[in-house]
């Protein structure tokens, strides 16, 4: 029997669901394949592996926990339904950062969701964040705001190309809609943990933030609450939040204090100072961090702990869990000049980068998403 038969006849007949994870070598993506292959009974799901490359070390490494690794590219969507063939569902995450455009996304994202239909695919959770624009263009201060991309009339591109899409995406393909939150991840992997610029000065963490209460969540909680999601059909049609704890930033460096052992101040800069920090994508995250601390009650209200816990059976990941867990990450006496730091966040010669809220960093890391 085919590949494509014999998936279809299990899902079908009470089998193995097969899941299609694009993404699955990236952040997201290889959470979702940890978390799967976590389950207490993983008789439930098999998992196929999208990638552009199947060669590359991070596909080597995803392999043995998949069925299979296929070759796809979300922007061919011949190669797309070929990959979905034979799945019952499939975890979609597009990337922003790649080019930062938020046209090219949108129209990625469209191309996935036509194969998605014609592979007839019955559930797909789809990685998102929501579209600004709503929320801005009724605010009081409308006139403030900058709008960043023109063509499509955005505040945030990054988020609001993908609360656009969204909605299209799920008129057509059953979808649950997976809006996530600012990673933990990004204290460690883009610089957003304490430093200093100078020896007498204490550790700080900076952002544009004020004293707003801020979503965050683990890479660990975003690939628990899939599979969970997976095994609720209801939740199709719907939109759902996943977000670890929810706190203000001097929570957060106070948090940092605690496990670190050294004295941790939050730097509260204007949005306008953060925007002009020089690296790429700064004025883009200058105003998706204008956008959490000014509709930071619309933010957080959709991204409910309690139920993330409830739907995972076990509590969510908290803050100053996740930071004793790392804390050699987080040295003490880690000064970053201002000059070294703009060499840091400046793309190579010849190196194709991408800029997310963590930073720079290479295409090849497909650091998708939130900071989303």
């Amino acid at each position: 029997m085919s590949t494509v038969f014999s998936s279809i006849a299990s899902f079908v007949g009470g089998g193995p669901k097969l899941i299609a994870i694009i993404g699955a070598t990236g952040l997201q993506g290889s959470a979702v394949v940890r978390a799967f292959n976590e389950l207490p009974d993983s008789s439930e799901f098999e998992l196929r592996a999208i990638t552009r490359n199947p060669e590359s070390e991070k596909a080597k490494a995803v392999e043995p926990l998949v069925k299979e690794v296929v070759q796809a590219d979300a922007d061919d969507e011949e190669s797309m339904v070929k990959a979905f063939e034979g799945c019952y569902g499939a975890y979609v995450v597009t990337d922003f950062w790649q080019d930062m455009s938020m046209s090219h996304e949108m129209q990625t994202t469209r191309t996935i969701q036509a194969a998605a239909k014609k592979a007839d695919l019955k559930h797909v959770v789809l990685s998102t964040l929501p579209d600004t624009r709503e929320l801005v263009n009724k605010a009081d201060n409308k006139d403030t705001w900058k709008m960043l991309d023109e063509e499509n009339q955005s505040y945030v591109p990054h988020l609001d190309g993908k609360g656009e899409v969204a909605e299209e995406f799920a008129a057509e393909v059953p979808t649950t809609k997976l809006n996530t939150a600012f990673y933990m991840e990004n204290f460690i992997n883009y610089g957003m943990g304490p430093s200093q610029h100078a020896a007498e000065q204490p550790h700080a963490i900076t952002f544009p933030l004020g004293d707003s209460k801020v979503a965050m969540v683990a890479l660990k909680d975003i690939g628990r609450i899939v599979p969970a999601i997976f095994k609720d059909p209801s939740l199709i049609g719907k939109t759902v939040g996943v977000s670890s704890e929810i706190l203000t930033m001097t929570e957060v460096a106070a948090i940092f204090e605690k496990v670190c052992g050294y004295n941790v101040v939050y730097n509260n800069v204007p949005h306008e100072v953060y925007a002009g920090f020089g690296f790429p994508g700064a004025e883009e995250l200058a105003c998706m961090f204008r956008a959490f601390a000014q509709f930071d009650k619309e933010f957080t209200e959709g991204l409910p702990v309690d139920w993330v816990e409830g739907m995972i059976g076990a509590p969510t990941v908290k803050l100053e869990e996740w930071v004793t867990e790392n804390k050699d990450a987080f040295p003490e006496n880690k000064i970053v000049p201002d000059a070294e730091k703009e060499e840091e966040t400046a793309p190579k010669e010849g190196q194709k980068t991408t800029s997310t809220s963590r930073g720079t960093t290479t295409k090849d890391e497909a650091a998708c998403c939130t900071i989303q």
